[in-house]
């Protein structure tokens, strides 16, 4: 029997699993992070998880680690690209974690970590190629084609959050209007929440307490403003999928976010209906939208397995 373990770094947490050679999780550790400013103590903590992991399993039989990270990676270097969660670039973190682990630790971007773990063991499962959507604080993405991972030239292939739907839309972090992320994704629902508030409108939501609860609530009272805005943003999705299918061609389309798990008897068919509108000739017949399935582990497992 041998073992993998992936590490996941989130904004907040730093998740480890182990997983045997079936890819079942065996062990599992979460830790969140008590001190993020200082990125030493960071990557302290990273270890401290990794070593607690090992303990559970005799280290002779790992056969590899791999870290999920919230940036591009340049797996040459072992540098994490644009740690923005962090205000880090050019991170050296495979070093990093070698002075503390003596392990040489592969590096993934957590959006393709988890895009690769769902091809193999859940949503993707019987095709040879996908492309995902992961909208969260922002919107990530990740494109498989072949059976295998595509990053692109400089890692920052399936970057889709910034394709334009919106030439008017509201104004990106990037600092361009209508990217998609600015309008599907908790931030850019907030922000978009809090104009329409400041311009006089009447919501059941406050967006200083905004929880996805909140969200849920809201729509099912039918409150016009959020809405408007969740229809404006599920339009958005299918356009954003039909850009994709019309640039990849893929067989299936994976979409994450708790919104689209609760609400999917709702919003999954304005999804559907504006990828077919927007899709190219023929281009989304046979193509199916599902919803991931792995949850908060999909990014370890996918740097779990890492080779």
């Amino acid at each position: 029997m041998s073992y993998r373990i992936g590490l996941d770094l989130g904004g907040t947490k730093v998740l480890g699993i182990v997983t045997d050679s079936d890819h079942k999780v065996v062990h599992r550790k979460k830790h969140r992070l008590s001190n993020r400013a200082d990125i030493s103590v960071v990557m302290d903590q990273i270890s401290n998880v990794y070593t607690a992991l090992v303990e559970q399993v005799d280290d002779e039989k790992i056969a590899s680690v791999g870290i999920a990270l919230p940036s591009p990676v340049d797996n040459k270097l072992g540098h994490a690209k644009h740690l923005t969660a962090f205000q880090e670039k050019e991170l050296p973190v495979r070093d990093m974690l070698k002075e503390r682990t003596g392990v040489d630790i592969k590096l993934g971007n957590d959006v393709n970590m988890a895009t690769l773990a769902e091809y193999k063991l859940g949503a993707g499962k019987g095709v040879s190629s996908l492309f995902t959507f992961y909208p969260g604080t922002g919107l990530g993405g990740g494109y498989i084609y072949e059976g295998k991972l595509v990053t692109g030239f400089n890692s920052t292939a399936a970057e889709v959050g910034h394709v334009v739907i919106d030439i008017d839309g509201p104004l990106c972090k990037c600092g361009r209007h209508g990217c998609l992320e600015a309008i599907v994704s908790y931030h850019g629902l907030k922000t978009m929440l809090g104009e329409k508030l400041a311009a006089g409108a009447v919501c059941h939501i406050d967006p200083s307490s905004f929880r996805a609860t909140d969200i849920f609530k809201a729509w099912r009272k039918g409150d016009p403003v959020l809405s408007e805005l969740l229809e404006y943003q599920a339009r958005a999705l299918g356009i954003g999928i039909a850009n994709v299918i019309n640039i990849t061609g893929v067989e299936r389309i994976i979409l994450g976010g708790t919104i689209y798990h609760e609400l999917q008897d709702d919003l999954l068919p304005i999804i559907e209906k504006n990828a077919v509108k927007y899709a190219i000739g023929n281009g989304m017949d046979g193509v199916d939208i599902f919803l991931n399935e792995l949850g908060d582990e999909a990014p370890a497992l996918g740097a779990s397995m890492l080779d």
